[in-house]
């Protein structure tokens, strides 16, 4: 069961965001300044494969990701090239949110009563554990970025971890040696670690393109990633995690058991956002765009943080430029930060970034 406290902070994170979904209209559609809607010119190429190989999809069949080994042994690939191993399986999914909720109707299926996580957990997550009534315990009182981080692993031995890299909101990967320490931890406790890493190989210029997590234990690791997010393409759904073999048909039921089969166009992307990932140039040129937007609106002083992004589309930062009244903010709390309340997730590609500059019109592209 929840104690007292976690229930309070879950129920507090869960009321900001249904707040947001269905008082505030989700802030215009996800088009405000902290929203997710993202503006995306270099997608055309890429929309346009898609839509050719849809044109050749049987629509009146179901499918399923299941179906398409030659995609998962590209995926592999891709894993090989980049991390210098290959996953032990790969399973593929509608989003990220789906199989962050499958992973936990997993835990469930396995009696598992309590889990730890280094903050901060996507609020599906939070809600998806309050569901099933697992026990979430924090084991550090700050986050990763914060200059007073630290954690507290648990002790005992099978414990199962979540955690997020990058933390997606502030744009900021969790440093190697962190990394490193909950490794060792790990390989001493046998522990299973899920990793949320969704918004993971996208970096700035001034990072490298590898991935500390990448280097778990795979035997003992699933790691979440999401092309639709890396190639900013919302619109279809399509999201993998590499885990242990042993894993992959107990989760294929339960998931599949939950979701069904996959929409037929998300599977005509899968297909292109391998060959998209594996150029790298669709995510190179965001991060660019995003890199440049950042630094400008810090140089101009609309915006400013104690805090450095080197990856992603998201910042946390305080906005200096008046904004309209009653503008929605997604600030600290939405984070389980109350101290950050003058802070706002800043999206970079959003649709409505041109609010922060009367010149952007001319210098955001």
């Amino acid at each position: 069961m929840l104690s007292t406290d976690q229930f309070t902070r879950t129920n507090d994170l869960n009321s900001h965001y249904e707040h947001l979904a269905f008082e505030l209209g989700d802030g215009d559609k996800g088009n405000f300044l902290s929203g997710w809607q993202c503006i995306n010119p270099f997608a055309g190429e890429l929309l346009e494969a898609v839509k050719r190989r849809s044109a050749n999809v049987d629509y009146t069949r179901y499918r399923y990701f299941d179906d398409e080994p030659s995609l998962c042994e590209g995926l592999s690939a891709l894993h090989l090239a980049r991390d210098g191993h290959n996953p032990p399986a790969v399973f593929c999914g509608s989003g990220s949110t789906s199989l962050l909720y499958g992973f936990v109707s997993l835990l469930k299926k396995r009696g598992i009563a309590r889990v730890y996580y280094l903050p901060p957990m996507y609020f599906t997550l939070h809600i998806a554990f309050d569901r099933f009534g697992i026990e979430t315990v924090p084991v550090s009182e700050s986050q990763p970025f914060e200059r007073d981080f630290a954690m507290t692993l648990p002790q005992e031995g099978s414990s199962v971890l979540f955690l997020t890299d990058p933390i997606w909101y502030a744009g900021t990967p969790i440093d190697a040696h962190v990394i490193e320490r909950i490794s060792a931890w790990q390989m001493r406790t046998g522990s299973l670690v899920f990793v949320d890493g969704s918004l993971q190989y996208m970096p700035w210029p001034t990072r490298g393109a590898s991935e500390a997590t990448a280097d778990l234990d795979p035997d003992l690791t699933f790691r979440l990633i999401c092309p639709s997010k890396q190639l900013a393409t919302h619109g279809y759904r399509f999201a993998y995690v590499l885990l242990p073999a042993a894993f992959v048909q107990e989760f294929a039921w339960v998931y599949t058991n939950i979701f069904g089969p996959v929409n037929v166009d998300s599977i005509a992307f899968a297909y292109e956002a391998v060959g998209a990932m594996e150029s790298g140039a669709i995510t190179a040129k965001l991060m660019a765009l995003a890199r440049s937007r950042h630094a400008k609106l810090r140089s101009c002083g609309a915006i400013d943080s104690s805090f450095e992004p080197t990856c992603g589309y998201f910042a946390f930062e305080q906005v200096n430029v008046e904004l309209p009244p009653d503008y929605i903010r997604v600030d600290g709390r939405y984070f389980d930060l109350t101290k950050y309340a003058t802070y706002m997730k800043l999206n970079l590609l959003s649709p409505s970034i041109a609010i922060l500059d009367s010149t952007s019109a001319n210098v955001f592209p």
